[in-house]
């Protein structure tokens, strides 16, 4: 085995990382919108991105600023918890993955998907506000 597998390609993303923080451009980005966002490779049970470019579709849950928002990745695995909501994304179905909800940078967009409806968004709030309760 060699040493790049072992260490679940954090090479790879150490290499890629630089080119992304270096983008020099404005998004136009929205709440509701689905990515797909780099999110590099992640330490133990966090959500990795896959493929080369470490990409992940996720949702715009919150617009923070011109240059940071709120996301939740998704998975194409569907998931019966209270840790995860339903989605139907590009005809697929899947699920949200409410416990990894993150801020990240705009500069991980790489294109936009699609946009979910006002009814499956207010769906997905709903279960994250579920989730969250103490």
């Amino acid at each position: 085995m060699n040493f790049k597998t072992f260490v679940k390609n954090f090479a790879d993303w150490f290499e890629l990382k630089p080119k992304i923080d270096q983008k020099l451009l404005s998004i136009q980005f929205s709440q509701r919108d689905v990515w797909m966002v780099h999110l590099g490779t992640n330490i133990g049970f966090e959500i990795d991105g896959k493929n080369q470019e470490k990409l992940r579709p996720c949702i715009v849950y919150k617009k923070l600023s011109h240059q940071t928002a709120l996301i939740i990745p998704l998975t194409s695995t569907l998931k019966n918890t209270n840790w995860y909501s339903k989605s139907f994304i590009k005809k697929q179905k899947g699920s949200y993955c409410l416990n990894q909800i993150r801020m990240i940078d705009v500069k991980r967009l790489k294109y936009r998907i699609e946009r979910v409806t006002e009814q499956d968004f207010a769906k997905l709030a709903e279960d994250f506000m579920n989730f969250i309760q103490v």
